[in-house]
């Protein structure tokens, strides 16, 4: 199953949107979150389902001063640490 991950300032007027969508497993939500502590954003809101084996979580974010993610190299930053969360489990599945 595919990753898929959208950035968006246009949805909210006050957070930076991120919906992610890909193959669940245990631990996801935790490894998801983590990133983006680490990455020093703020989840005001998470929206979190689960779809037969397909996760879709939104989170809105914002950076430690509470405005956007405006930045396309943060916004990039933050696409390569959630998709590196999902690549754990493609290896895992492709070495079975």
């Amino acid at each position: 199953m595919p990753t898929e991950i959208f950035i968006s300032n246009a949805l909210s007027d006050k957070f930076t949107v991120i919906e992610i969508s890909g193959l669940d497993r245990t631990g996801l939500l935790y490894h998801l979150t983590r990133a983006l502590s680490d990455l020093n954003l703020t989840i005001g809101s998470a929206h979190i389902g689960t779809y037969g084996e397909k996760a879709v979580d939104v989170f809105y974010v914002t950076d430690l001063t509470g405005g956007k993610i405006t930045s396309k190299v943060r916004q990039k930053r933050i696409h390569e640490a959630l998709e590196a969360v999902f690549a754990p489990a493609r290896r895992e599945k492709a070495s079975a």
